[in-house]
């Protein structure tokens, strides 16, 4: 059974009647409403004879991150994948802030070289979320390391980038590749 069925299945007795309108709820809507109606709105989309923009389903997948609900994310866009709808950097970059929250930083890795491989330039939001992702993980010499390679190969690294890896490399202590990194800047 897939997730977005099950969590539909699960989540349906605590949807608000449609009858009345939201303005009269007094508390902030749930986790379990946000990611019912994302996967909601998502699978009508899935299910249209002409298939939205790429951006659209981006809109939707963006509603369960903001919630921290990384997996409901990780099994939409898997859908996605199924249906031939294929992603744009931006899914891309959404999947891997996912990956790296949840810890699984070789699955994160993975969907750069999926980004490579479709012929995609990762941004400064792809560098930044894997540094980040890294130091998250306690692998922050990994981190510096990558950050090392990227400059080496010419890729963009701007401050905020930057910034993440020094307080990473801060947080253990690491004041002399903290030095490098600030000098590099």
């Amino acid at each position: 059974m897939s997730l977005s069925f099950s969590l539909s299945r699960r989540l349906s007795s605590f949807l608000p009647n449609p009858i009345f309108p939201l303005c009269f709820h007094s508390q902030p809507p749930s986790i379990d409403n946000v990611v019912d109606d994302a996967v909601s709105q998502f699978n009508r989309m899935l299910l249209m004879r002409h298939t939205p923009p790429i951006i659209k389903f981006n809109k939707i997948l963006g509603s369960p991150v903001k919630m921290k609900y990384y997996p409901a994310a990780i099994s939409l866009s898997k859908q996605m994948e199924v249906k031939g709808i294929e992603p744009n950097l931006v899914t891309l970059n959404i999947l891997i802030n996912c990956f790296c929250h949840l810890g699984h930083m070789a699955f994160s890795f993975s969907v750069l070289g999926k980004i490579l491989k479709l012929g995609y330039q990762p941004n400064t939001l792809t560098l930044t979320t894997l540094i980040k992702g890294l130091c998250l993980k306690d692998e922050v010499r990994k981190s510096l390391h990558f950050h090392d390679k990227l400059v080496a190969q010419g890729f963009q690294i701007n401050h905020v980038s930057c910034g993440t890896l020094l307080n990473g490399l801060c947080k253990i202590g690491e004041m002399r590749g903290a030095n490098e990194v600030a000098e590099g800047d």
